[in-house]
C-alpha cells in the first residue's frame, strides 16, 4: 500500500470530508477520565487537563448533553452517576498490531457503518489495483448521531450508553453465499457476552437478547469489488446501559455484569467477529449450524412470522438449516424462512391485535394539519390556522385514547407552544436528520434545514421508488431532489405566490394590482402578474427535473407535487412537459413521511 493509502484507511477523520461533525477523540478527554464512574476532584481533573477552574467549566459544556445531565458536581469532586462507554484511538495501539486490523476511534460520526463505507469506496476509487485485504478496518464511534439498522430503522445510540462501532472484511465469495453471515456475527458476540457474564441469546436471525429485551444489533451491508467479491461492512450496536423508548426496555451490559470495562469487551468482539468470519468464509455456515441452535432462544417456541407487521407464517421453530434459514413447522409441514425483510415474533408478544392509536401534527407557518393513525393506518386528516387552535383541542378531548403525539414543525417557537397547550400529552418532536428510513440527508447543516422539506422526502418514497422531484407549494415553495438510491440532495426555495405578489406590491410602484389570470403573452398588468409569477414557479421544477434526469443518467424521474398551490402547478406545467412523466398529487405528505419515520422508528 502507498503512503497517501496508508493515510486514508488510517485517518478516519481526514479521509471522510462529507462527515463535518466528526471530530478528534481529544475533544472527549474530560469524559474519558470521568467515564469510570468514581469521584474525581476538580484539582484533579484540572491538573490532567492543564486548565484552571474556567477552563474546566468549558470542558463540562463540551460533553454530550445526556453525559452532562448525568454529572454529579459538588464538594470539590466531579462524577458520573453511572458508567460511561467513551474510548481513545491510543488505547488500540497494541491490540490492532497483534490483531492486523487498524482500530479508529471517532468522537463522534453519523453512523460508523456509513462512514467507513464512505472510507473503502474513496480508497478504491484513488487505487483500483489496491489488495482488497488492506482494507480491513474497525471503526468505533463514541457518538453515533444517524445510526440505522435493518430497513433503514433508527437505531437509538444515547452518547455513552451504547457501544457503536462497524468492521470491514473483504470476502472472496460472492454475496449470495454469504447470506447467512449475520447469524454467524451474532454468535460471535453471543459467545463473548457470555464470557463477560452476560447470558444473553439469539432472536433469529442476529438480535442479541436477554429475556425478552433486545441488548444488541446487528447490520451487514456489502460493496461489491471487481474480483468478484465483496467488502463486508459489519455494524455492530452494544447497550451497556438499559433503554425505555416508546414504553419498550431494553436491556444494558451493566445490568447483569456491573463490573466489565468497555475496552477490553470490544477488543473481544472484534477478536472473535474476524476469527468467525474468516473461518465462515473457508467452510460454510454448516460448521456454526449446532452453535448457533444451541444460542437461540426461538428452538421449539411458536412464533409468527411478520413482514410488513403483517403476520406471513405461524409454527414451532425447529431449527435453522445449513444456510441458517429458518426452520417452521406448520400445518404439518416444514417451511423454510429465509432472512430478509420478514421479523420473528414470539405467540406471547402483543402485536396486531391490540388498538395503536396516534396523533400525528404537520405545524406549517399558516396553518397547522393533523393526521389521525389507528394500528399503522391514517383514519382521518384534519386542518385549522392557528387562530382556531381550538379546533384541535376539541378534537384531543373526544379522542382521550390517543397518547401518542408526534409533529414536525416549521413555525415559530410561540406557536409549537400553543400547540402543545390544546393536546393532552407530550408531543415528540422531529427535525431533519442525516438518515433516515434509509434516506441520507446531504443538506450541509441539518439544523437549518426545514423539517416540513424533510419530511416531505420521506414521504415521497410512500408513492414513488423512483427518482423523483418534491415540490411543495404553500407559504413558500419548495423543490427538492431524491435520487434512485435515496440520496437527498437538498433543492430550492422560492417565495411562494401570495409572497411574490406581495413582494411586488410592497416595493414596486403601480404593481399593487390584484391577481390576474395566466396567458402566454399577458397583456394587462394584473394578468402579467399572474403569469410571470407561474412562469417562475414551472420554470424552477422543471429545471431541477432536468437537473435531476442527468445525474440519474437515463433512469425515471417522478415528480410528487403537494401542498395547497399544487394543483395551479400542475394544470400549468407544459404539456409536452407532461407527457410520459409520472405526475402524483399527494395531500399531507409531510404526514406520510412523519408516519414512515415513526413506523421504521
Amino acid at each position: 500500500m502507498n503512503e497517501s493509502m496508508a493515510d486514508l484507511m488510517n485517518n478516519p477523520i481526514n479521509s471522510v470530508n462529507n462527515d463535518p461533525s466528526s471530530a478528534y477523540p481529544d475533544d472527549d478527554a474530560l469524559w474519558l477520565i470521568l467515564a469510570d464512574g468514581k469521584p474525581h476532584s476538580v484539582a484533579s481533573l484540572c491538573s490532567q487537563l492543564n486548565t484552571d477552574a474556567g477552563g474546566i467549566n468549558r470542558w463540562r459544556m463540551a460533553l454530550p448533553e445526556n453525559v452532562r445531565e448525568n454529572l454529579k458536581q459538588g464538594d470539590g469532586f466531579w462524577q458520573l452517576k453511572t458508567p460511561s462507554v467513551v474510548f481513545r484511538e491510543s488505547d488500540f495501539v497494541e491490540f490492532a498490531q497483534t490483531e492486523e486490523i487498524p482500530v479508529s476511534v471517532l468522537s463522534e460520526c453519523t453512523s460508523t457503518n456509513m462512514v467507513l463505507a464512505e472510507k473503502v469506496k474513496t480508497a478504491m476509487a484513488l487505487d483500483e489495483n489496491l489488495n482488497p485485504d488492506n482494507l480491513k478496518q474497525a471503526l468505533v464511534a463514541n457518538r453515533q448521531t444517524a445510526g440505522y439498522g435493518k430497513q433503514g430503522r433508527f437505531w437509538l445510540a444515547p452518547a455513552g450508553d451504547v457501544l457503536t462501532f462497524s468492521l470491514s472484511i473483504f470476502s472472496r465469495r460472492p454475496r449470495t453465499q454469504t447470506g447467512a453471515m449475520p447469524l454467524v456475527i451474532a454468535l460471535s458476540c453471543q459467545k463473548v457476552l457470555r464470557r463477560f457474564g452476560v447470558d444473553a441469546k439469539i432472536k433469529w436471525p442476529n438480535d442479541l437478547m436477554v429475556g425478552s429485551e433486545k441488548i444488541g444489533g446487528i447490520l451487514v451491508e456489502s460493496i461489491p469489488h471487481a474480483t468478484g467479491g465483496h467488502i463486508c461492512v459489519i455494524g455492530v450496536g452494544l447497550n451497556f446501559q438499559g433503554l425505555e423508548v416508546e414504553g419498550q426496555t431494553a436491556a444494558g451490559v451493566w445490568q447483569f455484569a456491573p463490573d466489565v470495562r468497555p475496552e477490553p469487551l470490544l477488543k473481544a468482539l472484534i477478536h472473535e467477529i474476524n476469527r468467525d468470519i474468516q473461518f465462515f468464509f473457508i467452510h460454510s455456515f454448516s460448521t456454526f449450524q449446532t452453535a448457533y441452535t444451541a444460542g437461540c432462544r426461538d428452538i421449539g417456541q411458536d412464533v409468527v412470522i411478520m413482514r410488513d407487521e403483517k403476520s406471513i407464517a405461524e409454527g414451532k421453530v425447529l431449527g435453522v438449516d445449513g444456510t441458517g434459514a429458518l426452520l417452521l413447522e406448520s400445518g404439518g409441514e416444514v417451511k423454510k424462512i429465509v432472512s430478509g425483510e420478514v421479523s420473528l415474533r414470539h405467540k406471547d408478544e402483543s402485536f396486531g391485535a391490540a388498538v395503536d392509536q396516534m396523533l400525528i401534527l404537520d405545524c406549517g407557518n399558516s396553518k397547522i394539519k393533523w393526521a389521525w393513525v389507528v394500528n399503522g393506518e391514517i383514519v382521518g386528516t384534519f386542518k385549522a390556522p392557528y387562530n382556531k387552535l381550538s379546533i384541535l383541542g376539541e378534537f384531543c378531548r373526544q379522542h382521550k385514547d390517543i397518547k401518542k403525539i408526534y409533529g414536525s414543525a416549521v413555525c415559530g417557537q410561540m406557536k409549537k407552544l400553543q400547540v402543545a397547550e390544546q393536546v393532552l400529552h407530550r408531543i415528540e418532536w422531529f427535525a431533519s436528520e442525516q438518515v433516515a428510513c434509509g434516506i441520507r440527508n446531504h443538506y450541509r447543516h441539518t439544523g437549518e434545514h426545514g423539517a416540513d422539506r424533510w419530511f416531505n422526502a420521506l414521504g415521497a418514497r410512500c408513492f414513488s421508488s423512483n427518482a423523483c422531484i418534491v415540490v411543495s407549494c404553500g407559504t413558500a415553495i419548495t423543490i427538492d431532489a431524491l435520487t434512485t438510491s435515496n440520496q437527498y440532495l437538498g433543492g430550492s426555495i422560492l417565495p411562494g405566490f401570495n409572497l411574490m405578489k406581495d413582494s411586488l406590491s410592497k416595493n414596486t410602484a403601480n404593481l399593487d394590482r390584484p391577481f390576474g389570470r395566466i396567458y402566454p403573452f399577458a397583456t394587462t398588468t394584473p394578468n402579467a402578474i399572474a403569469s410571470g409569477i407561474m412562469d417562475a414557479v414551472v420554470g424552477a421544477v422543471m429545471l431541477m427535473y432536468d437537473r435531476l434526469v442527468e445525474k440519474e443518467e437515463g433512469l425515471p424521474v417522478d415528480i410528487i407535487l403537494t401542498g395547497g398551490g399544487s394543483s395551479r402547478i400542475y394544470h400549468h406545467l407544459p404539456p409536452q412537459f407532461v407527457a410520459g412523466k409520472r405526475i402524483e398529487m399527494v395531500e399531507n405528505l409531510v404526514i406520510y413521511g412523519l408516519l414512515n419515520r415513526i413506523q421504521q422508528q
